[in-house]
């Protein structure tokens, strides 16, 4: 059998070489362009606005070609109100604005099978593998999904340079993660990865809805705490967990409760 090449499992997708965000079809980077200058975000002031807009245009690109114009439009929305919120609050600052950017990005672009699909076939994915390995190596992409596991597979599906059409189907069939249709999105992980979604927006309404100067330094502990959620499947559903503690910790008593989710979906 030819050897995985190390790396290119699921677990070690976002590290690969030259699976960065600029990787991604002129038609989606074409069309974040244009949420954004539709956006406040284009003609925000303050020297730090044009970063902002860049950072946001970037993830909105990757957005429209992990799923769709309808998911970027709906992060750049976000993201636009919560810059607003800020200037109005704390002037030309941008730090809090960003972090919403960053991790909202995060969860929105969570690694499922349809995105292993897409990574893997970008263009010079594989060459970028050769770079890293050298050309003696073969290429594999390894996939487990839970949907398969909780039936009793328990070894990994070995997809070889032969199989690139079941990646190409893959890739095609992004357009109906969270649907009924959504072949993998009733598993445990995959529902509770599209509530942290929700979760994550509800707090930062609530938090921008109250955001004062004093508690500017909150709301980004709030904003930035997507980056406990790592790893995949049991790893990651751990580190939910620890994310709703400290949600907890951060939120006092006296603000407007906002419901967190206690247990991840059964």
């Amino acid at each position: 059998a030819v050897p995985a090449v190390p790396g290119m499992s699921l677990d070690a997708v976002p590290a690969v070489p030259g699976m960065s965000l600029d990787a991604v079809p002129a038609r989606a980077r074409a069309t974040a362009a244009s949420l954004v200058q539709k956006s406040g975000l284009a003609t925000a002031p303050g020297a730090g606005a044009g970063a902002l807009a860049e950072l946001v245009e970037r993830r909105a690109a990757d957005l429209v070609d992990y799923q769709s114009a309808t998911l970027a439009s709906a992060y750049v929305d976000f993201v636009d109100a919560a810059s607003a919120r800020e200037r109005e609050v704390m002037g030309d600052r941008t730090e809090l604005a960003e972090a919403v950017a960053r991790h909202l990005y995060k969860l929105t672009a969570y690694k499922d099978e349809y995105e292993v699909a897409r990574l893997h076939l970008r263009p010079g994915a594989r060459d970028a593998v050769r770079d890293a390995v050298g050309d003696y190596a073969g290429y594999r992409v390894l996939l487990h999904p839970p949907v398969l596991r909780a039936l009793g597979l328990k070894r990994k599906i070995s997809l070889g340079p032969f199989q690139q059409p079941a990646l190409g189907l893959l890739k095609a069939m992004r357009r109906l993660r969270g649907t009924p249709l959504d072949l993998f999105g009733h598993a445990r992980v995959r529902r509770i990865e599209r509530e942290l979604i929700v979760e994550y927006r509800r707090i930062m309404e609530a938090e921008l809805d109250g955001l004062t100067p004093e508690r500017y330094e909150r709301a980004l502990k709030l904003a930035s705490l997507p980056d406990v959620i790592r790893g995949y499947e049991d790893v990651k559903l751990a580190n939910v967990e620890q994310f709703h503690q400290q949600a907890r910790a951060i939120l006092s008593p006296d603000t407007r409760p906002v419901a967190l989710t206690t247990k991840p979906a059964g």
